[in-house]
């Protein structure tokens, strides 16, 4: 169980820290504009664990993955339709489509994220031969 949101909460951060070292490079943006980004990005490594602590534990861990990729979907529909995020950032209107494609991008890139997470998961497993991981599936899952 501590394995997961440790996974989970690491990856969550080191992106946190790289998207806010990114923001601070662009030229011309205002970054007051950036506080309500950066007021839910505090709130990410502990999402980010609870949603791997809660991973059915047959989904542990080839589906990581596809479970990052739901809470992608989930966390794209609040910020773009419900909290309104690309308007409030980009202080234009963005159309319903436009806020499609937001959710749909966040979710792909979700999905690649949480393809760390996996890793970070299983590097936190005890040592295993790597013929015996591939050939353990049902094993893996009894360790988490």
């Amino acid at each position: 169980m501590f394995k997961r949101i440790a996974a989970g909460s690491a990856v969550g951060s080191l992106v946190i820290a790289l998207a806010g070292l990114i923001l601070v490079s662009i030229p011309g943006l205002a970054l007051s504009r950036m506080w309500p980004v950066t007021a839910v990005w505090c709130f990410v490594p502990f999402a980010w664990g609870i949603w791997a602590l809660i991973t059915p534990r047959a989904w542990l861990p080839e589906r990581l993955p596809y479970w990052g990729a739901i809470l992608g979907f989930l966390g794209g529909t609040v910020g773009a339709f419900v909290l309104d995020m690309p308007s409030r950032i980009l202080e234009v209107t963005v159309s319903f489509a436009g806020r499609l494609l937001a959710v749909a991008v966040m979710t792909v890139v979700y999905y690649f994220l949480w393809m760390l997470v996996r890793a970070a998961y299983l590097s936190l497993l005890p040592a295993q031969a790597p013929k015996e991981i591939s050939a353990a599936g049902p094993q893996l899952k009894k360790a988490a």
